[in-house]
């Protein structure tokens, strides 16, 4: 084998070492590689606010942080998901866990371009989500009416 052979050889399989080493570290359960986990979202515009929802099932609502940080211009949701202990007591073997327990945290950057009124933010729990509406400022002009004595 010629030393370019050999080199190409070795090159060839760092590379496929390299991709190998990508996809397992991307199977990972979250837990192991995380303190918390980050429930699933979505973020959505109508004419008048912005609409977040967040898939927090099985969480109570005084479990539920919601925190508006204007430096970010992002919501900031953390709770609490609590296992079923009760379930656990007659197990005899598991075959599949994938619903996460314990503490999660989501941050959620909002449009840099919107312009919004936390004042009147509103958040709505029920069927497991979370549905916080956020309202736009309103840049509109408005008639200004002039009263008389």
């Amino acid at each position: 084998m010629s030393r370019r052979d050999r080199d190409d050889f070795f090159w060839q399989g760092g590379a496929d070492l390299n991709k190998l080493t990508e996809e397992l570290s991307s199977f990972r359960p979250k837990l192991a590689s995380k303190k918390s986990w980050e429930p699933l979202i979505d973020l959505t515009e109508e004419t008048e606010r912005l609409v977040l929802k967040a898939e927090i099932a099985g969480v109570k609502s005084e479990e539920i942080d919601l925190t508006y940080i204007p430096e970010r211009h992002a919501i900031i949701l953390r709770g609490h998901r609590v296992e079923d202990h009760d379930s656990e007591q007659d197990r005899v073997g598991v075959f599949q866990l994938e619903i996460l327990v314990g503490e999660f945290e989501r941050e959620v950057p909002l449009p840099t371009d919107i312009e919004v009124d936390m004042s009147l933010i509103r958040a709505i729990y029920r069927h497991g989500m979370l549905i916080v509406l956020i309202p736009k400022r309103s840049t509109a002009s408005r008639q200004v009416v002039i009263e008389t004595d």
